[in-house]
């Protein structure tokens, strides 16, 4: 059987289910204003809204959306970012939502958890959800061990350096670093080792 839990500054209105869906809620009253000036109430059954799907900013992956409405006004509200917030603990205020299966169309709560900006990120380079990032290898000159990274930006803070460093170096076509010669997916390993900075 669903479980349903109130949605969070929409209690009595929208509730969220263990199987990631929203719901309006059961008994939930609503009045509008009439051509001729009456008031019209309708008490609501409990029915799940139909969520759209939203394509993300530069990706093949969508979010799922839902309208909500409340004193007369409406806004567009993340399901996954409801079902969360009704049944997920967030102690440390974490502001993103993180989907581990890296399906953002799974919504059930066993699949969502809290996650900061740089948290969310690191996991969308490593589920393949962020298609811009670039595979980096750090080639040791000393004795040919590889490291390998889901992005420059995490491999730059391995090195100690801001995110946007060995990103830096590649676009002045800097291959060295240090000790460390970088290699780009797709980069011939030869071409890399023999380069100079």
């Amino acid at each position: 059987m669903a479980i349903y839990k109130p949605i969070p500054n929409y209690e009595g209105i929208y509730e969220a289910s263990d199987n990631g869906t929203i719901w309006t809620c059961q008994g939930k009253t609503t009045t509008r204003t009439l051509a001729s000036g009456q008031k019209q109430k309708r008490v609501w059954k409990r029915r799940q809204l139909l969520p759209k799907r939203e394509k993300r900013n530069r990706s093949a992956h969508y979010d799922l959306r839902v309208e909500l409405w409340k004193n007369g006004s409406h806004s567009t509200k993340l399901v996954s970012r409801l079902v969360a917030s009704a049944f997920i603990p967030n102690p440390n205020n974490k502001p993103c939502i993180n989907h581990i299966d890296g399906n953002p169309l799974n919504n059930k709560p066993n699949n969502l958890e809290w996650c900061t900006y740089q948290e969310n990120q690191r996991h969308a380079f490593k589920t393949g959800l962020n298609t811009n990032a670039k595979k980096i290898y750090l080639i040791s000159a000393f004795d040919r061990s590889k490291r390998s990274f889901t992005s420059m930006a995490e491999a730059s803070r391995w090195l100690g350096m801001n995110e946007g460093y060995i990103s830096s170096l590649l676009s002045r076509g800097i291959t060295d670093c240090g000790e460390y010669k970088i290699r780009v997916k797709g980069m011939n390993d030869s071409t890399i080792l023999n380069s100079r900075s």
